[in-house]
């Protein structure tokens, strides 16, 4: 019977997704870490205009709705 290698517990990194033995935080390192925060940031930034945007034509729709 082969003997199989057993595997370290680990983790993998929630942005490169490389395996890491450290059994604290999410990151593999900090430079994951903020980069990261800095896609999520666009992320949030880019839903925020959608949502601006949104809100801007409802008003003119209804604005034009309400002369017409």
């Amino acid at each position: 019977m082969a003997e199989t290698e057993r595997i370290p517990q680990h983790k993998h990194c929630i942005r490169c997704g490389k395996a890491f033995v450290d059994g604290v935080g999410r990151y593999c390192s900090s430079e994951c870490k903020e980069t990261k925060a800095e896609e999520l940031k666009k992320k949030k930034n880019k839903l925020l205009l959608i949502w601006l945007i949104a809100v801007a034509v409802m008003i003119i729709a209804i604005v034009y709705e309400m002369n017409a």
